[in-house]
Parts: structure tokens; sequence; C-alpha cells
């Protein structure tokens, strides 16, 4: 008799501390896997809609600061928030994420809008927004390829 009552508190125990480490474990990949990319795919999604919204301006190379300093936020925000994501590859696997290499590009790209996009001209010197000539060509090619690269819409089309 007292082998089985050791026997059902030993398999109480194993039971308890089994539940346990299988909760230490769903919460380890929660907060390192499905967190980050949850707010990694959340920050595509706003750098798409920032995009999409300022299309015209973007497009027709109009200088604006705060179009500007978002875009330059939504290049630096992709970088970090896929640096964060443990064993990226395999996470970009399941859950179809775009590449680092296309993250990295697409962040280039974004940076290359926020140039264009930029005000340079003096305080105060006009207070309508003046278009860059050069810029249209270079900021409807890098849309394009942002679009590409990370899978998104950057137009209504």
């Amino acid at each position: 008799m007292p082998s089985s009552v050791a026997f059902q508190w030993l398999q109480f125990l194993l039971t308890i501390f089994g539940g346990i480490l299988i909760f230490i474990v769903s919460q380890a990949v929660l907060k390192l896997v499905i967190e980050p990319v949850q707010q990694f795919k959340s920050a595509i999604g706003l750098t798409a809609n920032t995009l999409l919204r300022h299309r015209a301006k973007i497009t027709n190379g109009v200088e604006d600061a705060e179009i500007s300093a978002k875009v330059y936020d939504h290049a630096a925000e992709l970088v970090s928030k896929a640096e964060v994501i443990v064993c990226y590859r395999l996470a970009a696997f399941f859950f179809r994420l775009p590449s680092r290499e296309n993250i990295v590009e697409a962040s280039r790209e974004l940076n290359g809008i926020g140039h264009e996009t930029r005000d340079t001209s003096p305080p105060f010197a006009s207070l309508a927004a003046k278009p860059k000539p050069t810029a249209v060509r270079k900021n409807h090619d890098s849309l394009k390829k942002i679009a590409k690269l990370l899978r998104v819409k950057t137009a209504y089309q």
C-alpha cells in the first residue's frame, strides 16, 4: 500500500511541474516570438498606411517636414522591430515575413523618400509647400520598390 500512495504523490507532483514547465515555455514563445512578430507586422501596416495616406504629396515631390519625419521614423522602426524577433528566419518562414535584406532595402527607400520630402526652405519663406521636380520619379520608384519588398500596397490600384 505505501508504494501506491508514493506513486500517486509522485504522479501528482510530476503533473504540477509539467504544467508549470509548459506554461513557462509557452510564455517564452509568446514573449520572444509571437508578440514581436505582431508588433513588426503592425509596423509594416502603419508604414503602408502613411505611404497611402500621403501618396499624393510623396509622388508629387512636395516638401513636407511632417511626412519626412514620419517616413524616417517608419524606416527606423521597421529595422528595430525586426531585430527583436528571436530566430528571425524561422519566424519569417512561419509568419510570411519579408527577409531581413528586404527590410533593410525598404528602409533605405523610405529614407530616400524622407530625404526627398524634407523641407529645405528657410523658415517663414513661404507658407505653401513646394514640389521638387527631381523627387517625383525617385519617390514613385521607391514606393513601387517598397510595395514589392514588404509585400504591401502603396497605391490604390
